[in-house]
């Protein structure tokens, strides 16, 4: 399910960013610390250290970038079997756009519902759901993770994924809550929760 808020927010942040660079007198010292940092790479650049120079001007509290794919911990098992069982419970349930049970379901509904059911709150909307834990591929994908699809932009669906190339879902109109093999087409990986 896709939903244009997200563009509707970008135009808002644009507005507020020009906003704040018309106001310089809302933080005065932010301007004098970003024309000494710009006055010292400048002179490292100079100098030909540029690239310590661009290291010393990361803040002690950033992290470094992991070069590989970070698995984080999931939920406990006893959590992840409960929210399987409460999807599975509406197996047969009609798919409606916009449905968060139990006599109809869409995708991110379904999802919504069966976490809740195991004390999990997730979002309403799709992309917001995917938004919620660590992104993973769909190799390193386990039992109780969500998948989603994309076709380049904002997610558009999720399922909750059972192992075994396994997923249940509600999936479309006319369709039902089901368990089903994973479709791969437009399949952009999994987010575990945790």
């Amino acid at each position: 399910m896709y939903e244009p808020r997200h563009h509707e927010q970008i135009k808002v942040c644009r507005t507020r960013i020009a906003e704040r660079q018309a106001r310089p007198d809302r933080n005065p010292t932010r301007g004098a610390r970003a024309l000494t940092a710009a006055a010292l790479a400048a002179a490292a650049l100079a100098a030909g250290a540029a690239p310590a120079a661009a290291h010393a001007a990361q803040t002690p509290s950033s992290p470094p970038t992991p070069s590989a794919e970070r698995v984080h911990q999931s939920l406990a098992d006893a959590t992840v079997e409960e929210a399987i069982n409460a999807a599975e419970s509406q197996a047969g349930t009609p798919y409606a756009w916009g449905g968060t049970g139990p006599d109809s379901f869409d995708c991110s509904g379904l999802v919504q519902w069966a976490f809740g059911e195991a004390g999990i709150d997730l979002p309403r909307i799709t992309y917001d759901q995917v938004a919620q834990g660590s992104k993973i591929s769909y190799d390193n994908a386990q039992r109780g993770d969500i998948l989603y699809w994309s076709d380049g932009g904002p997610a558009y669906h999720v399922a909750i994924y059972l192992g075994d190339g396994r997923m249940i879902d509600a999936p479309n109109s006319g369709g039902q809550v089901g368990e089903r093999d994973v479709h791969h087409a437009n399949l952009a990986g999994a987010v575990r929760l945790g």
